[in-house]
Parts: structure tokens; C-alpha cells; sequence
């Protein structure tokens, strides 16, 4: 036991020794660090811009109909002199939808799929020479295709 005491009072002491080793941030270079206004650390807020884009739809055909309400935020962020990203972030919600004007749980299904929440664009262009432009996009159109779906045809999928 004194064995056990002896040892931890000799950590204690050489724990307090070695905090005097710590050496404090001066001032000035703690101003500097405040003052770069970069968010995270890394992102410039000059390089970054945020457009927006609010549309509503409505759509019938033969017994069917839906309404659709969407909003999409395109952010760009300018990385590098040849280097940019873009992202297309969208919000969609169907306020209406109905299928044949039948089935109600068919009609909430149907209502329920065409909302959420996804990256619908992805961009990174970079230009390495004047000349040379290397474009890399992905494109969700999550709802462009919907009416294909075998749920509107009148042939049961064919």
C-alpha cells in the first residue's frame, strides 16, 4: 500500500512539474487565428454563394391528378481559382395526389413517394488548362420519370 501511495504522489508531483511546461498563445497570433473568417476552419465565405428556386405544379390525366410544391437550393462553393462544386439540394412535397380516384391507402402511398428531401445536381468542373475542362455531374431526377410507373398503366405494368 505505501508502495501504491509513493507512486501515485510521484505522478501527482511530476504531473504538476510538466504542466509548467505548457506554453500560452499569444495574443496577437489568437487575434490572427479569430480573425480569418473561415467557417470550420477551411471554407471561405467569399467564395461560397446560395441561389434559390420555389416551383408548384399541378397535373391531371384520365382519373389521376397530383400537385407538387418544391423548393431547391443550389449552393456553389468556388474552391479553387480552376476549381468550383455545386450541389442542387431539394425539398418536394405533395400537398394532393390521387391514383384512379380509388384506393385511399394507394393514393397516400403515391402522395407519400413524390415528397422528401434529396441532392437532385453534383458538379465539379475544374479547368487545369486554358483549354482542357474536366466536368463531373450527378443528376437525381428523382420525379422526372414518375408517370412510366406501372401504377398508371392501364394494362397492369405492360
Amino acid at each position: 500500500m505505501r508502495k501504491i501511495s509513493l507512486i501515485l504522489i510521484i505522478i501527482a508531483v511530476f504531473a504538476g512539474m510538466s504542466y509548467a511546461q505548457f506554453k500560452e498563445i499569444p495574443y496577437d497570433t489568437k487575434m490572427k487565428l479569430k480573425s480569418n473568417n473561415l467557417i470550420l476552419g477551411f471554407i471561405n465565405p467569399k467564395n461560397f454563394s446560395w441561389t434559390h428556386s420555389v416551383n408548384f405544379s399541378y397535373g391531371t390525366f384520365g382519373n389521376s391528378s397530383y400537385s407538387l410544391a418544391a423548393y431547391t437550393g443550389t449552393l456553389n462553393y468556388k474552391v479553387l481559382k480552376n476549381l468550383d462544386i455545386s450541389a442542387d439540394v431539394t425539398m418536394q412535397y405533395s400537398p394532393f395526389a390521387s391514383i384512379n380516384g380509388g384506393n385511399a391507402a394507394l393514393n397516400k402511398d403515391f402522395q407519400n413517394s413524390l415528397g422528401g428531401v434529396y441532392l437532385s445536381r453534383f458538379s465539379l468542373n475544374y479547368q487545369p488548362l486554358k483549354n482542357m475542362f474536366i466536368n463531373i455531374n450527378y443528376f437525381n431526377n428523382k420525379n422526372y420519370n414518375w408517370y412510366n410507373d406501372y401504377l398508371f398503366s392501364r394494362y397492369g405494368g405492360y
